[in-house]
């Protein structure tokens, strides 16, 4: 039988946050890049006796994890699928009027983003 070696993981700051730069959209897919990654520092607390003894190297090796992460991270260029085109139902009476928008195109809009394009009725 081995004995566990086992750490509590802590995070500051404690939820990382993640900037990205829309940078294109499709009917199917939002285009992004990753500008940066708010991680500081990864620290592990033991929860056993042996990783107790451990601690300082891994937490030595946990001291360098938010510049290799982040490094990985910045510069990604991940599409976000769209879970259907833009668009919505509008109830006119007792039909439903639905409106897509073609062609989207990103803008911006004092600094807000936004999304244009043609809109099709049907």
């Amino acid at each position: 039988m081995s004995a566990p070696i086992e750490f509590d993981v802590k995070y500051v700051p404690e939820s990382p946050v993640v900037t990205v730069q829309a940078t294109g959209i499709t009917d199917t897919a939002l285009s992004v890049k990753v500008t940066d990654l708010d991680l500081q520092q990864v620290i592990f607390h033991p929860k056993t006796p042996l990783s107790d003894v451990l601690s300082g190297l891994v937490n030595d090796l946990a001291g360098r994890a938010p510049s290799i992460v982040k490094n990985k991270v910045t510069a990604l260029t991940p599409d976000i699928p769209i879970g259907k085109p833009i668009g919505c139902d509008i109830p006119i009476g007792g039909a439903t009027v639905h409106v897509k928008l073609t062609s989207p195109e990103l803008a911006a809009h004092g600094d807000m983003l936004m999304i244009s394009g043609n809109a099709d009725v049907s």
